[in-house]
């Protein structure tokens, strides 16, 4: 339902600040209404379909999913139908007031849609947020091992001891084959002994226990970089009792974290979600490109005086559309802080970007009467006058509806003592050094409050939707702001960090070891490109042969090749260069400043669009 509302209230708004002096073409309104009318049609079918729930396993979850699906069918099906498959909409006329018949049914779906909003919403604030685990999974529940204790090589399959066996002996005359008899005989007494125990070692005891996902790089990364060694990986004990429902994506989806007991006594939490799979490779791609600059980092010399890391997040696929991804309950997202903030207050958290849109349109009609008066659209006084009315409703929602300390009340109410909160204000900054370049170089906009999500505990960012923004050319994007700076984030790090403290240093230090190693990070950042603007390309079109995928390829090489030399572009400006130009003198980070001085800027922010919320 928000989906289609922030749909819907993008095409009124388009209708209504269109420069036509006509609000939209017959054609356009026709062909937007039936689209929403196909769309709502699909929804109808897809939710209130009467299907009977397979309940072949017998089991007690499946007869109450079928009773929810049929008293959910009871209760919504005629009401949903009434309001939306029922709407008529009448011939394209223009009113008095210069406002068309179809932006009237287009408002019709709109008030409708934010109807069923609130009450989904209501019903959604009834679920538990958390659930026993017998109760969700009565088979994850009754999982219980033993850990055994694993010698060096127990986790090896049986394929590779066959391997080794086959592997040419030495001579029966010499006293390595004496030595190598007596270790095959006892080897193999020690494994005929685990086999029976149920250890096993060669046999699969040592591989038939289960170890928690996310041990192996990318999704892992530290000093060692050596063979991973499976028998000192976490293995799973049991899952935790308790399943937490948590939201994500603005609140669209409702998912389910479930915890995992390790062997070393350590809860880890994994969210289960459903995701298409382009989104699922870029989460993917992303883990690799953490860990490539994670390796960067330990190699620089700047980078490690300031102990600067960055950690990439597991995302383990399970199914086609579904997937594990690591989540801390101690990771919070702007979005997170700012309703909880507005829920103890008593406030609506949707106000301020409710007035954001309410404001909009209104300039929207403003300009649209101006331009269809005198002034011709696009002029530097039209935009001047656009942006000047853009500021003054950001600086009215900044002075009146949000605060600019929120972050900061909430992270030191956290912690205990000015001393955490120093030593947490500056791994943050170290953090949002090496996120931010990222964002800048690879041109991730959407940085919207819900996809900022930050660790309360230990200051770590978590790559949350981190994707490359590509225009209609297949090129990335140039974006107005480099990255997120608003004025909370600002207020958390203070003017001392970001000014004169560690945030500039630390950024100028992530882009001087990747720009120093760029001949041996060039065919990394190569493929993780090309992977992903090939797989976006792929998701909006049907699946394709792979001579077809390669012949795609083909035709993308040279947009590739820009797009890895605009990347290392980007770094190499941000990095420190000896090369002084006599004729003007500047300064090694003049670049970072000029990011920073653009990333937090009102005039930059009033005209962000109202998603991203810059206030």
């Amino acid at each position: 339902m928000k989906a289609l509302l922030q749909r819907a209230t993008a095409q009124l708004d388009y209708f209504q600040s269109s420069h036509k002096g006509v609000v939209g073409t017959k054609a356009e309104s026709t062909a937007v209404l039936s689209s929403f009318s196909k769309t709502l049609s699909r929804v109808s079918d897809k939710f209130f379909q009467s299907t009977t729930v397979s309940s072949a396993d017998g089991g007690i979850l499946n007869d109450n999913r079928a009773k929810k699906a049929k008293e959910f069918i009871r209760r919504y099906k005629n009401p949903f139908e009434k309001d939306f498959l029922h709407i008529v909409p009448k011939p394209n006329e223009v009113d008095s007031d210069g406002t068309s018949q179809p932006c009237l049914a287009l408002s019709l779906i709109i008030e409708r849609l934010n109807k069923w909003k609130q009450l989904l919403e209501a019903q959604i604030s009834f679920i538990l947020s958390s659930l026993p685990m017998q109760q969700v999974s009565p088979i994850l529940s009754s999982i219980s091992n033993e850990i055994p204790d694993l010698w060096s090589g127990a986790c090896d399959t049986k394929q590779m001891s066959r391997s080794n066996e086959l592997s040419p002996s030495p001579s029966s005359s010499s006293s390595a084959a004496a030595a190598l008899a007596a270790f095959t005989v006892a080897s193999s007494a020690v494994a005929s002994a685990a086999f029976s125990e149920g250890v096993g070692g060669h046999f699969g005891g040592g591989t038939a226990a289960l170890e928690i996902p996310g041990q192996y790089p990318p999704y892992i990364s530290s000093h060692q970089d050596s063979k991973p060694a499976p028998e000192l990986h976490v293995k799973l004990v049991r899952f935790d009792s308790n399943v937490k429902v948590v939201r994500r994506n603005d609140g669209q989806q409702l998912v389910r974290r479930v915890g995992m007991v390790g062997s070393d006594g350590i809860v880890r939490f994994f969210l289960l979600q459903f995701a298409i799979p382009y989104m699922s490779r870029t989460d993917e791609r992303t883990a690799q490109l953490h860990y490539i600059l994670d390796k960067l980092l330990r190699k620089g010399v700047l980078a490690c005086r300031r102990n600067l890391n960055v950690q990439p997040n597991p995302v383990i696929p399970i199914a086609q559309r579904l997937r594990m991804t690591a989540d801390d309950p101690s990771t919070y997202s702007l979005d997170d802080i700012f309703r909880l903030d507005r829920h103890v207050r008593g406030l609506d958290a949707d106000e301020p970007i409710n007035y954001h849109k309410d404001e909009m349109r209104k300039i929207g009609r403003k300009f649209n009467k101006k331009t269809t008066n005198s002034v011709p659209p696009g002029t530097n006084t039209d935009i001047g006058d656009e942006q000047a009315t853009k500021l003054e409703v950001y600086n009215k929602i900044c002075e009146t509806m949000v605060a600019p300390d929120i972050l900061r009340k909430q992270v030191q109410a956290a912690l205990i003592g000015p001393e955490a909160f120093f030593v947490f204000r500056k791994a943050l900054s170290n953090q949002l050094a090496a996120n931010s370049l990222l964002c800048y170089a690879f041109s991730v906009t959407d940085r919207s409050p819900s996809k900022f999500a930050m660790n309360i505990r230990c200051a770590r960012i978590a790559a949350t939707d981190f994707r490359f923004a590509y225009n209609s050319a297949g090129l990335l994007e140039t974006n107005a702001i480099p990255f997120r700076m608003t004025r909370n984030i600002e207020t958390m790090l203070g003017s001392m960090v970001l000014n004169g403290g560690s945030f500039i240093p630390a950024m100028s230090s992530v882009a001087e070891a990747v720009s120093k190693w760029s001949e041996e990070v060039n065919p990394a950042l190569h493929i993780i490109l090309r992977d992903d603007i090939i797989h976006w390309y792929a998701s909006k079109s049907a699946p394709k042969s792979d001579i077809k995928n390669q012949e795609l390829e083909r035709q993308l090489n040279d947009r590739i090749l820009k797009n890895v030399s605009m990347v290392q572009s980007r770094i190499k400006e941000c990095a420190p260069s000896n090369e002084n130009n006599d004729s003007k003198m500047t300064f090694v980070d003049a670049k970072l400043r000029q990011l920073l001085q653009q990333a937090s800027s009102s005039n930059v922010l009033c005209m962000a669009s109202p998603s991203f919320q810059a206030w």
